[in-house]
């Protein structure tokens, strides 16, 4: 079978044939409890090794480690480490950030394959020195020692489908170690760290994220004290950790959405920290609650950063947020309070210690429309309001959602199909069949080229093996659909319908300078769909073949037509033969509410990496950025909302990172940076130079009426805010 975009071979022999399940190593998964690992499903027997050794085995073949139904139990850490370096000489492999740890879950049965960490455990009884029962982490690419982590290039790990349990006796035990970047999160997991000190720690951001995930007990439900920019976390409930729900100190804002918090402790249950550099511990809270099980004079909110709250209802707490250099907020014990909005920033400092010894103070700024809010704290409050039954469940997907597994599920390789995935033949008959044919289409692990567009109809869920595992093609015949550079059309088609069920995930779509035709995705399915742990790539040469190559000058995404929807750790970074036109990402001429959980598009040479235009209700829950370009530019706009933004991008001199024109209603919230002087660093370099934070601005605004608003150099506001901009849900209570 071929190998994925990137592939690289492993110096061990390729001995995918000794793989007792055959059936499912031909759709690219490997059976844990299958020849030659054997591991126990009964929980009686300990399987760490053999389960270590189907994780590594899958990840040098490019494969999901899969889990049947079942216990396994466990007595040390498994080590998720990223393929980026050879097993065997520690030497770093080239195009490598498609070689993964994936370990996934089988969906038969009515629970989740569950890893049990066994009573007792070696070396996890110790809160001063955590042990992690699963860790996922990349080797170094710098002179560090190997076992050095570098979670910045920990890309497309992934946790699917599996709950960890923390045995008795276990008290320094963590269940999830997963800080990373780029495609990695943990999802649909369940981990009882009742015996333990910590469910899950490290925050996945820049393109990646967490998300339905449930922590039981624990002192610590989730710890973000170390993250990736701009961390998000969707749809997490946290129920009766001793000490702190939620502990936030990273790297710039986390935006945690859909979160629930059921403690019987005093609190506080969220608790935020400055911690160890400039802009660092920020949170958003969006579309939350907080439930103190026993009313009294407890504290909801201990924050030492910028905070933004935004639709949170807190019940049985006397003190709602306590933040530093403010008034406290509070509230009656007894009963829910609803806080409709709250901001209030913090100062940050940054040392230029490597440059000039320079100290540069950030203010953290209001704005409301238009002008420096002279009040220290922005503050809606009301009592007895409680919070509506969907404010989680309108954040996630169903959880029934489909999968290869799933009744009726077509698989393109089988008959009547028979795809090729190899690359070279043309499979866009085959695919386009199983899609007319059924509503469910699985493509297994191959690169299966199409040289026509994939049209999908509303009902279609089009599910992968993984991002980096399955790709769609374009391929550039004369007699195909993208040979035309002046007139492209999209690899994968959606209905243009509002009342679309449409499901894409856990594949990737690349495109190249060989099909100047083609762009990756074409949305125009309305607001039940879900774009789901989806790669684009757009694949353009180095060197003097990139000297030949015409400049992309359309969107690689485009969201048009009825294009809405919920769409979960979308990223994009190339950098090379863009013209001004081109976006990572376009949102045009929409309607139907849009969701972004975690979005990440970045190091783009046109215009502007990102651009909505003529776009109403969309809302982004984590952005990063990196390089010079504006990141996010709104245009004739309507009701956008961008929640916490972070990464080390830095605008031209005089220009801005982002750019608002004429619209009336939109937020942004918790702007902050990770500052980078100039070093002289030239173009070719995809992050760009650094550039003073003294000439140049976070946000540019045109109003309708004339007047441009530019924030002052410094400022990263803690809220940027002109009307009264709105989801685009149904009206809460």
């Amino acid at each position: 079978m071929a190998l994925a975009a990137g592939s690289v071979s492993s110096a061990r022999p390729a001995d995918v044939d000794s793989l007792g399940n055959r059936q499912l190593a031909a759709i690219g998964f490997v059976d844990v409890t299958a020849a030659p690992f054997h591991a126990d499903a009964t929980g009686k027997r300990d399987g760490t090794d053999a389960l270590q050794r189907a994780i590594d085995f899958a990840r040098d073949h490019q494969m999901v480690t899969f889990f049947p139904p079942g216990t396994y139990t466990v007595s040390d850490t498994l080590r998720c480490i990223h393929g980026r370096h050879d097993p065997v000489t520690l030497e770093v492999r080239t195009k490598s950030r498609d070689v993964p740890c994936v370990l996934v879950g089988s969906r038969i049965g009515n629970s989740r394959p569950r890893i049990v960490l066994a009573p007792g455990s070696p070396g996890f009884n110790d809160p001063a020195r955590p042990k992690y029962v699963i860790h996922f982490w990349a080797r170094g690419l710098s002179e560090a020692p190997p076992e050095e982590p570098q979670p910045n290039i920990s890309m497309n790990q992934m946790l699917l489908g599996i709950d960890v349990t923390i045995g008795p006796d276990n008290a320094g035990a963590v269940g999830i170690r997963h800080r990373a970047a780029q495609g990695s999160g943990v999802q649909d997991s369940t981990i009882d760290a009742t015996h333990g000190y910590c469910g899950l720690e490290g925050g996945a951001g820049s393109g990646g994220s967490h998300a339905n995930v449930t922590v039981i007990g624990g002192r610590i439900g989730v710890d973000l004290r170390q993250t990736q920019p701009a961390s998000t976390i969707t749809g997490f409930t946290l129920i009766g950790q001793t000490e702190t729900a939620l502990l936030c100190a990273g790297r710039q804002a986390v935006c945690a959405v859909g979160l629930r918090i059921e403690t019987e402790s005093a609190g506080p249950a969220i608790v935020t920290r400055p911690g160890w550099a400039a802009h660092h511990g920020q949170l958003c809270l969006v579309d939350s609650s907080i439930d103190f099980t026993r009313p009294g004079d407890n504290t909801a909110i201990d924050a030492e950063s910028s905070l933004h709250l935004e639709n949170v209802y807190v019940r049985g707490a006397g003190t709602l947020i306590r933040q530093t250099g403010k008034p406290e907020t509070t509230a009656e014990a007894e009963g829910w309070t609803r806080v409709s909005q709250y901001a209030a920033g913090v100062a940050s400092k940054y040392r230029a210690r490597k440059y000039d010894d320079r100290v540069f103070e950030y203010p953290a700024p209001i704005f409301v429309d238009g002008k420096r809010w002279e009040e220290p704290v922005l503050a809606q409050v009301k009592p007895g309001v409680a919070p509506p039954s969907d404010l989680q469940s309108r954040h996630l997907w169903e959880d029934d959602f489909p999968g290869w597994e799933s009744p009726g599920a077509v698989n393109v390789k089988s008959p009547p199909y028979s795809a090729a995935g190899d690359g070279a033949t043309d499979d866009a008959a085959a695919i386009q069949r199983a899609v007319d044919e059924h509503e469910i289409v699985f493509l297994p692990k191959g690169r299966y080229a199409v040289s026509r567009t994939i049209r999908l109809r509303p009902d279609t869920k089009l599910i992968g093996a993984f991002r980096c595992f399955t790709w769609l093609v374009p391929l550039g015949t004369e007699d195909g659909d993208f040979p035309d550079g002046a007139a492209p059309r999209p690899v994968l088609d959606t209905a243009d319908d509002p009342d679309a069920r449409t499901i894409v995930a856990l594949l990737g779509i690349e495109v190249s300078h060989e099909t100047p035709g083609a762009y990756c995705l074409r949305w125009r399915c309305g607001r039940r769909s879900i774009f789901r742990a989806t790669n684009t790539v757009l694949n353009t040469p180095w060197g003097r073949r990139g000297e030949s190559a015409p400049p992309v000058n359309q969107p690689l995404v485009l969201v048009t037509g009825h294009g809405g929807g919920q769409w979960y750790n979308f990223h994009q970074e190339s950098y090379r033969r863009q013209g001004p036109d081109y976006r990572h990402l376009l949102v045009e001429g929409t309607a139907e509410p849009l969701h972004f959980y975690q979005c990440n598009p970045e190091h783009a040479r046109s215009d502007s990496n990102m651009e909505l235009r003529r776009a109403r209700f969309v809302s982004i829950y984590g952005l990063k950025g990196e390089y010079n370009r504006p990141i996010l530019t709104i245009r004739d706009c309507d009701h956008v909302r961008l929640f916490g933004y972070g990464g080390n991008a830095a605008a031209s001199e005089g220009h801005a990172l982002f750019v608002v024109e004429r619209t009336p209603n939109f937020l942004l919230a918790n702007l902050v940076d990770s500052p980078r002087m100039p070093q002289g660093i030239p173009d070719t370099f995809f992050a760009g130079d650094g550039v003073d934070p003294r000439r140049w601005h976070m946000v540019e605004e045109h109003t309708a009426e004339g007047p441009i608003v530019r924030t002052e150099p410094l400022d990263r506001p803690v809220l940027y805010q002109r009307g009264r901009p709105q989801a685009g849900w149904e009206p809460s209570p």
